[in-house]
């Protein structure tokens, strides 16, 4: 069945590599339609909770600087979609004001999968909704683009974030056919001392996927993440997939360790699902 890509445009300078992960994605699951969802904020979603009301001169001015935001993620979405090759997916522009987490998580669940940056790092955490809603929310995969590095093919050479429990079984099974064509695949598994070094992962065996398996010390849930990723980077990898896990159950803004600082740095395109 063909697939649906839901792209979120935030920022403009991250735009066209989002527009491109996702085009590149597309490619590799054989998606028909990318939806390009660009969000302005209402201005009554701008009040703090110290303010009573919102002055109409402030409203004007926060829905010019949405327009002027929207107007530019515009340009990029026409820039990319004009150079669409014959046969490839639709592409098709939806520019919306309301909330974004709540945006995100209907559109997302539509979709087969959900694009979007990484957050930059001066973003303040109602900046950062649109993500949250995305990984949390949505019940999706989610594709996670670092937003300062220019758009690159990815999928050649991916690593595996492994972790023995449901949520990477999920990832690892909604990213099935991107491992399928990789030309190679790193299972980096963490091991705490004194346990049994890990073996490949039955789901990849069970798949007939070949993998090469790299055993990592675990001494920290942030340094852990610093040493997935830079083994990635050892391994040429060009992106990662990995489970994203939230310590609180029901607030998912408290993430865990690992996907904190995946979340926070990751160089790589991130391909995760709660």
């Amino acid at each position: 069945m063909p697939a649906v890509i839901l792209s979120v445009l935030e920022h403009p300078l991250a735009a066209p590599a989002v527009l491109a992960a996702a085009r590149c994605l597309a490619e590799r699951v054989g998606a028909t339609l990318i939806n390009a969802l660009a969000i302005r904020v209402p201005p009554i979603e701008t009040i703090l909770r110290t303010e009573e009301i919102l002055s109409r001169k402030n409203e004007a001015r926060i829905r010019a600087r949405e327009s002027a935001r929207s107007y530019v993620l515009k340009a990029a979405f026409d820039a990319w979609s004009s150079g669409r090759e014959p046969g490839g997916p639709i592409a098709a522009w939806h520019d919306i004001e309301a909330r974004a987490d709540q945006t995100v998580t209907e559109w997302g669940r539509r979709a087969d999968f959900v694009v979007l940056q990484r957050p930059w790092p001066q973003d303040t955490e109602p900046d950062r909704l649109a993500l949250h809603a995305a990984l949390f929310e949505t019940g999706r995969p989610v594709l996670v683009v670092p937003p300062e590095q220019a758009a690159r093919p990815f999928g050649r050479s991916i690593a595996i974030a492994w972790r023995n429990e449901a949520r990477t079984v999920k990832t690892v099974l909604a990213a099935m056919h991107l491992i399928g064509q990789a030309g190679t695949v790193h299972v980096l598994a963490g091991v705490r001392e004194g346990v049994p070094a890990p073996r490949l992962p039955d789901i990849l065996e069970e798949h007939n996927m070949a993998a090469q398996l790299h055993v990592l010390p675990i001494t920290g849930q942030d340094l852990f993440g610093q040493l997935l990723l830079a083994k990635a980077h050892e391994l040429a990898c060009d992106m990662i997939v990995m489970g994203a896990f939230a310590r609180h159950p029901i607030h998912s803004l408290v993430l865990g360790g690992v996907t904190r600082h995946m979340l926070a740095h990751a160089d790589l395109p991130a391909f995760m699902r709660h």
